[in-house]
């Protein structure tokens, strides 16, 4: 466990070094914390509240802007970690059986290849939460007040952290019928239809329009070749958009595979699983089209839960499998992620790095408006006095 976080820090380490702003990490949520304060909290972007990015910006805001880029990294990375704790829970046992193992599928969420797009920013958090959203899902209900709280208050902050409770609220409905209807459970899946209400509520009131364009078929394309291709390639561009014979039979071999050996050993587990991971891509695949397998660096924050899903269910098989062989042939799906886990454990930095030392300069003379091109020059943080 404490190897597999020394391992995730040291992934961040290229994005601390020469840090730069993210996208919306500038424009949107470091801008809106110093120009609107606390009302930024109720502030939808693209048609959702996002609660945590905002509290991390809040927390951040009295910071100079030129010791933003690296605090805001250090910051996500922190986060995202501690969003993934909950593959060590003991809450977990009846699916992901002894310590051990636990810290086996933690470690896996941690050196898990596609994140290039998601890793040390703050705007992606809202998709890491969708994993730990996935792990509260399968997770037992606490034995603990205090645990129970916390759960309740973590539901809460996720549900309201981007769209991804729309999606979940009838897995976490899944979970309260699974550990018996206990109050608890029914709490949580109160809360979680609060928060789905609130920000199905949000986007019916935004203006936000997608391309759309998705099929049948796309989807089962972007199964394969993003999450299979993620899991044995990363984002080494080999498989979209035109793959060779071999690398998509890999890939279709790799989805086909966890599929058979998750649903032989878990059956109601895994089909429970399989269709979340369906919905989730599902729902990217109608929003974006073709664009979702257009290259291996597309939309990375809409793979991330879908590639967690099949990790958890694999290190399930490894634990629960009748026979050594089939626990070997899990371990050995696993296994052969590693190449991938290699070429992608430190995603470089950024490579528009401008420097904000005259940014701050114009917010420390007083100007009623700074602004400074970010990320890829097209997004500008506008600071307002």
């Amino acid at each position: 466990m404490i190897a597999a976080g020394a391992a995730f820090a040291l992934r961040g380490t290229a994005r601390l070094r020469d840090a730069s702003l993210f996208a919306e990490d500038g424009q949107i949520f470091l801008a809106e914390a110093h120009n609107l304060g606390s009302a930024a909290f109720v502030e939808p972007y693209a048609g959702y509240l996002h609660s945590i990015p905002r509290i991390l910006a809040w927390l951040l805001a009295p910071v100079p802007v030129t010791g933003a880029p690296a605090l805001y990294a250090a910051a996500a990375m922190l986060v995202h970690l501690l969003m993934l704790t909950p593959a060590l829970s003991a809450r977990l046992d009846w699916l992901v059986p002894g310590r051990l193992l636990r810290a086996v599928l933690f470690a896996s969420l941690c050196l898990m290849p596609p994140l290039w797009e998601v890793l040390a920013n703050v705007a992606n958090l809202i998709f890491v939460g969708g994993i730990c959203m996935l792990l509260l899902v399968l997770s037992n209900d606490p034995r603990t007040r205090t645990g129970r709280t916390a759960e309740l208050v973590a539901v809460a902050l996720l549900g309201l952290s981007g769209p991804l409770i729309v999606i979940f609220l009838p897995w976490f409905v899944w979970r309260w019928w699974r550990v018996g209807r206990t109050p608890h459970s029914t709490l949580v899946a109160m809360v979680s239809a609060v928060a789905a209400g609130v920000q199905g509520l949000t986007y019916l009131r935004s203006d936000r329009d997608t391309p759309g364009g998705g099929t049948a078929f796309l989807l089962v394309q972007t199964v394969y070749e993003r999450v299979g291709g993620s899991w044995l390639f990363g984002d080494a561009e080999i498989v979209a958009p035109n793959g060779s014979a071999w690398v998509i039979g890999a890939t279709v071999g790799w989805c086909l595979g966890a599929l058979v050996l998750s649903v032989a050993v878990l059956p109601r587990v895994a089909l429970v699983l399989w269709a979340l991971l369906a919905v989730l891509l599902g729902s990217a695949v109608h929003a974006y089209g073709d664009a979702m397998i257009a290259s291996s660096f597309h939309f990375q924050r809409h793979i991330v839960i879908p590639v967690a899903i099949v990790v958890v269910l694999l290190v399930a098989v490894v634990g629960q499998a009748p026979t050594r062989w089939i626990a070997g042939a899990a371990s050995l799906w696993l296994v052969i992620g590693a190449a991938a886990m290699i070429h992608d454990f430190v995603p470089e930095p950024y490579p528009y790095r401008p420097d904000l030392n005259v940014l701050q300069e114009c917010v420390d003379s007083g100007a009623a408006t700074c602004r400074q091109p970010i990320f890829d020059g097209t997004w500008t943080v506008e600071l307002r006095q």
